[in-house]
């Protein structure tokens, strides 16, 4: 039996699972860890109040593309882009901490007219 297993081990397709699978448990890990971080102080004291929704400012180190607009209007109402920071309305709380565990973005503030 612990033969078996060490041969398997020891197959090429497996140790490419085995990598396969820990590059995407550290990817999926740095989010968690790293989400918290991007979502700012007043949206975290908004969230921590339990809304129902949220409106926020999503900016990215790049302008949307098409991708990025697709997933915005997924988690809520787009109300347009200016520069790398996209305007999106009735995001619910979770969303938002979806949304702060992708990698490419930079910063998720209140909106100014944010009471929602």
């Amino acid at each position: 039996m612990k033969t078996d297993l060490r041969a398997l081990l020891k197959h090429p397709t497996i140790r490419f699972l085995i990598a396969a699978l820990a590059v995407a448990a550290a990817y999926v890990g740095h989010g968690h860890v790293t989400g918290p971080a991007r979502i700012a102080p007043s949206l975290q004291e908004r969230l921590d109040r339990a809304p129902a929704t949220v409106n926020i400012l999503v900016t990215t180190p790049f302008a949307p593309e098409e991708f990025h607009i697709r997933l915005y209007q997924q988690l809520g109402n787009m109300r347009g882009v200016e520069g790398r920071t996209a305007k999106l309305y009735s995001v619910s709380p979770s969303n938002v901490r979806f949304l702060s565990r992708h990698y490419w973005i930079q910063r998720l503030n209140l909106a100014p007219d944010g009471d929602s």
